[in-house]
Order: C-alpha cells, then structure tokens, then sequence
C-alpha cells in the first residue's frame, strides 16, 4: 500500500506557486500508480486500490468544475478591467495655451489639465461629458478599429509640427494604445481630434468665465466674445453644456449689463440650435 500512500501525498501537494497541480498532469499520475500498484499488489487488495482510484478521479472531476466557476469578487474584477478609457493631449511650445491633456473614463467622466502662457502651473477642471458625446467617442475609435491598428494616422505627405502634435490614446485593461501626429487624412481620427479640441476649448472657457465672475467682472463680456467666437467657429463640442453658466450670468443683476445681455443672446441661439459641434451625430 506505500504506492498508494505515495499517489495520495502526491495529488494534495501543491505546486511551488501555491496551485494544485495541473489537472492532465494528476490524472497521469492516477495511471502511473494504478500500473504499478497493481502489478505488486496482492489479489484480496485490488478492491481497495479500485476504490481508493475512484475516489480520486472523482475529487479532480468536482476540482475541475469548482475551476471553472469565477467568484463574484473575480467577474467584478474583470468587468472592470473591461472598461475602456480614452486620453487627448496636445503640445505646442509656441501656442498661448501649450499643453492640453483630457483623461475620460467610459462614463465620460474625467479630468482637464493645461498650461498657458510663460507658466508652468497646471491648471486643471473635473470633466463630465455629455451621453451622446460620449457615445460619438466610442463609435469613432471603434470606427477605426484603434485597440487593434498599429497606425500612427500621420498623413506621409504632409507634415504640420508648427501646428502642434496631437496624441490620442484609448486603455483597456492593461493594454494601452497611443497614436500621435500633427496631420491625418483619416476622417474619423480627425473628427476625434476636433471633438477633443472642442472640449478643451468649452471647458477652458467655463473655467475662464468662472473666474472672471468671482475675480475680475469687468473682464467677462471679453471672455463671452470669445467664447461666441468660438460657438460660430464650431470650436465647442458641446454648446448645451454653457447653458447653465450662461443662465447664471443672465439672471445676475452684480454683473454688467452688457454681459447679461450677451449671456442671453447666446442662451438663445444655443437654445435654436444656431452653433453646430464638431461631433457629427448620426
């Protein structure tokens, strides 16, 4: 019986990383002892060795299924790591405004950083885009099959370096992919590039208006000028997202009457639907 014995020792050792042993590689060493052990063994024992091998292969077939079966902890896991982020940055050292970084997650929920001028503070402002943005988002990557290109999009008969370099970038799980450029022929690329520009632009604005009202009022009808230059030019993503700043200042009577004035002429025409967004919704 040492065989058996040995075979038992054998089947609840585990491997040097703390697993039980590979499957295929127990049931070989059912085969192996059962041959020996029988070849040695006393006729009146064979009982004993056919149940004793029984009972084994049962133990590794329940072993097997109960391996094949996740914890709720591990699907959660996975779910998670399943979810894709997207991340745009900009640089241009000539440019006013020369960094422009935007990380969204799948919910388009994220962060904005940039810096401007000779300083080298990073300001940044919480994003939260709007559903169908976000979803003009997905499609666009998914459009492109980007996860799985290896296309860099930099048209090879024009080059724009004093234009800036764009660097798109989608994440999922541990496998990252990156893209950058400063031209691309690649019409859904460059529409990404525009929406994500186009948020930079919306959010900075929001930013700059904000501070304008706390800080310097006399300089919020020059920042409402740029930011309706910047609606006519469809350089904004997501008009609708001004409308609450907008209301704000309209209904504000400690802001200049000028600037409550240019508040609702913008109000309404976002309102008609005068300013079109670089994302083109199907």
């Amino acid at each position: 019986m040492n065989h058996f014995h040995r075979f038992a020792a054998t089947m609840t050792r585990a491997d040097a990383d703390g697993q039980d042993m590979p499957d295929r590689f127990k049931y070989l060493l059912v085969g192996l002892v059962l041959v020996r052990g029988l070849k040695h063994m006393r006729a009146n024992a064979y009982p004993v060795a056919l149940a004793i091998l029984l009972i084994a292969v049962l133990a590794l077939t329940a072993s097997a299924l109960c391996s094949k079966q996740q914890s709720p902890q591990a699907l959660a896991g996975a779910s998670n790591s399943s979810d894709i982020s997207y991340s745009y940055k900009f640089e241009n050292p000539r440019f006013h405004i020369r960094i422009i970084e935007i990380d969204l997650n799948s919910n388009g929920a994220g962060e904005l950083r940039f810096t401007r001028g000779e300083s080298d503070e990073v300001l940044d402002c919480k994003v939260k885009l709007l559903p169908a943005t976000m979803s003009r988002i997905r499609e666009l990557f998914d459009a492109t099959g980007f996860m799985s290109s290896d296309s860099d999009y930099q048209d090879k008969k024009h080059q724009f370096p004093h234009m800036g370099w764009m660097t798109l970038a989608a994440k999922q799980g541990s496998y990252e992919r990156k893209a950058r450029f400063n031209y691309t022929a690649n019409v859904q690329i460059k529409e990404l590039e525009e929406i994500f520009r186009g948020i930079a632009s919306q959010e900075i604005a929001l930013f700059d208006i904000e501070n304008a009202e706390r800080y310097q009022p006399l300089d919020l009808p020059k920042q409402l000028e740029v930011l309706a230059n910047d609606l006519g030019l469809e350089r904004i993503t997501e008009p609708e997202r001004l409308l609450s700043a907008l209301n704000e200042i309209a209904n504000d009577d400690t802001q200049a009457l000028i600037a409550r004035n240019q508040a609702r002429k913008l109000i309404e025409a976002i309102k008609k639907g005068k300013f079109k967004s670089p994302a083109k919704q199907k």
